[in-house]
């Protein structure tokens, strides 16, 4: 049900075709004060150390700093949980399986060496707190490594999920400095990555760092053409591209490249080609190819992965972002359940907190939930979708408007798999989640017209459109979620269930025409903002309305978004076979079995 807040949060956005967030064309064009400049790499010059006394070396970088929201971005909605608002200085142990990348420094000390690599590692791995950790340890059992302390300005700078916190500036800058007043001793390359991170920072930065991050992009560019054989520089320029236009690396037909999309593929492609089993190059290049209309390409590598960093539980998840959208649903299933585990090991060893424990944890976990629900397994989606709802507090919502995505993700398990009662039980959700609290309507909407409840589901249809006002639906979309969107296609989604539970299918046909027209607009997401194709149920309805023809090619489109998804196989076999194609039936039949987790009986058209 479509209320006059959602269409006015929807207005400008549907069929725009823009992705939710910023881009590098779109971001201000204003110059921006040129980075900082201290003195050349590897002197130690007076502006240097007075910038060294005004941060206080020893304890700022381990002191605790205020977090700043500075906008956020698609992908995993993970920006501006702030890493060194929560960063304690603490020894982190020597971890024993985050695989074995090394990247050669000098340094006196072999445990430094370890320790720099670790941290390296867990840069890959996108656990920038913990990378944090081991760089810091790095330093203090080698105070002259100059790159040890350029690993700490590293990893306190932004990446593809996340913009640089506030609190990062200083700390970021006073390693940096430690770093070029080291860098005299330091081997060429080693220069080289100080001298490129050095156009990343400035001590007065810009609210729009588009000038800052573009120029260090263009420093490792630069930097990994005189190293064409060193895949770490090789994939730390890739990075670097990368985070100049996070999450938007493709038009809107998922096939022309945008802006340095061709160079980072590229680069990755290169060192893929010489070492395969270069983790931080699989991560990034399963990055760049899953919203493309070739993600199969990063498929190969995405095999390996998981067991090049198996106690790192991102790198585990991240298999999962190339076989959610080529139709592996069981394997995305099994990567995240690792995931989970190897997340809840590291947890029980060390507090992050910030964006890892709960951005990335909550992240794998709901992850699980789609992924089972793709494939039929109701056990699995319903029990972790309560977990997911234990694994975000109230009090990380609050300061964090765009995790509503995730904490709502508990009611879509109920409404696809669990009966009315077990719904309807559910508790009413804290009133200050606007999102959240309209996908509770929408569950119970859905729960009311499967039970025939019909004017009650109708109530809870109404309360999808008001839960939310058009000003905390602009809010939340600002923040990177789709809000008025999503709510909008909960409002048809409700009101076609409903009008099917009453026999009126012209009507259900039209609802859900409407929410595929909103769902086509959506941006890019995994899992997907909104949580199945809606095609697969107008499919369903057009069976029941005798249209088997229209139904098939609804079923088949469902199919091209998912590809392999068991419930729009099922709804297919069962449209085929009402046109007597017999063979294209049994086909068909057996890529449901192959795909479908859940009970014998398959799953019900009405809930699709």
């Amino acid at each position: 049900m479509l209320t006059t807040a959602i269409a006015v949060a929807l207005a400008g956005i549907v069929g725009a075709g823009a992705a939710i967030g910023y881009s590098a064309e779109a971001r201000s064009a204003n110059a921006a004060p040129a980075p900082l400049r201290t003195t050349a790499v590897g002197s130690s010059g007076a502006d240097a150390d007075r910038l060294l006394m005004a941060v206080g070396w020893g304890a700022t970088c381990g002191a605790p700093a205020r977090s700043g929201v500075a906008g956020l971005k698609p992908g995993l909605q993970l920006a501006s949980i702030g890493m060194t608002a929560e960063f304690i200085e603490s020894d982190p142990p020597l971890y024993d399986n985050l695989g074995d990348l090394s990247f050669s420094i000098t340094t006196s000390q072999p445990l430094a060496q370890r320790y720099f690599d670790q941290g390296l590692r867990l840069a890959y791995a996108f656990n920038h707190a913990e990378a944090r950790r081991a760089f810091r340890m790095a330093q203090r059992l080698d105070p002259a490594c100059a790159l040890c302390f350029w690993g700490e300005a590293l990893v306190l700078g932004p990446n593809i999920n996340a913009p640089m916190d506030e609190g990062a500036v200083a700390p970021a800058l006073a390693a940096l400095i430690r770093a070029e007043q080291l860098a005299a001793n330091a081997t060429e390359r080693e220069q080289a990555l100080i001298a490129a991170l050095s156009e990343r920072y400035a001590a007065d930065p810009p609210a729009d760092r588009a000038s800052l991050d573009n120029a260090y992009a263009d420093a490792m560019a630069d930097v990994a053409a005189r190293f064409p054989e060193d895949s770490h520089i090789a994939v730390l320029a890739a990075e670097a591209m990368m985070d100049t236009q996070p999450w938007n690396y493709w038009e809107a037909d998922q096939e022309t490249p945008r802006g340095r999309t061709e160079a980072i593929i590229a680069l990755l492609e290169r060192v893929l080609a010489a070492e395969p089993d270069h983790a931080g190059a699989i991560h990034l290049y399963i990055h760049m190819t899953e919203a493309s209309v070739t993600p199969q390409r990063a498929e190969p590598y995405a095999d390996r992965l998981g067991a090049l960093m198996p106690g790192a539980g991102h790198i585990v998840h991240m298999p999962a972002h190339v076989y959610f959208r080529i139709g592996r649903f069981r394997d995305s299933l099994a990567a995240n359940i690792a995931a989970v585990q190897a997340d809840e090991v590291y947890l029980s060893q060390a507090d992050p907190g910030g964006i890892y424990a709960h951005g990335y944890y909550p992240h794998n976990i709901h992850f699980v939930v789609e992924s089972a629900r793709m494939a039929g397994g109701a056990e699995t989606a319903v029990n972790y979708a309560e977990k997911l709802h234990d694994a975000l507090s109230d009090s990380v919502t609050r300061e964090h408007g765009w995790l509503q995505a995730i904490k709502a993700a508990p009611y879509f398990a109920h409404a696809q798999f669990s009966d009315p009662d077990t719904a309807l039980a559910v508790a009413e959700p804290n009133p200050e989640f606007p999102f959240v609290k309209a996908m509770w309507h929408y569950m119970r909407a859905v729960a009311l017209a499967g039970a025939g409840e019909l004017s009650q589901a109708r109530a809870e249809a109404a309360a999808i459109g008001t839960a939310a006002g058009a000003e905390a639906l602009e809010a939340l979309t600002a923040a990177g979620l789709p809000a008025a969107q999503v709510v909008a296609i909960a409002g048809h989604v409700a009101d076609a269930r409903i009008a099917r539970s009453e026999g009126d299918l012209d009507a259900a046909v039209d609802a859900y025409r409407a929410a595929i027209e909103i769902e086509d607009s959506l941006p890019y997401m995994e899992p997907p903002f909104w949580y199945f194709p809606v095609r697969q149920s107008l499919g369903a309805v057009l069976l029941a309305r005798g249209e088997a023809v229209a139904a098939e090619r609804a079923f088949r489109q469902a199919l091209a978004r998912f590809p392999n998804n068991a419930w729009a196989l099922y709804g297919l076999m069962q449209a085929e076979k009402a046109q007597g194609k017999g063979d294209a039936a049994a086909i068909t039949e057996q890529a449901f079995a192959n795909a479908w987790i859940g009970g014998r009986a398959g799953p019900s058209l009405d809930r699709m």
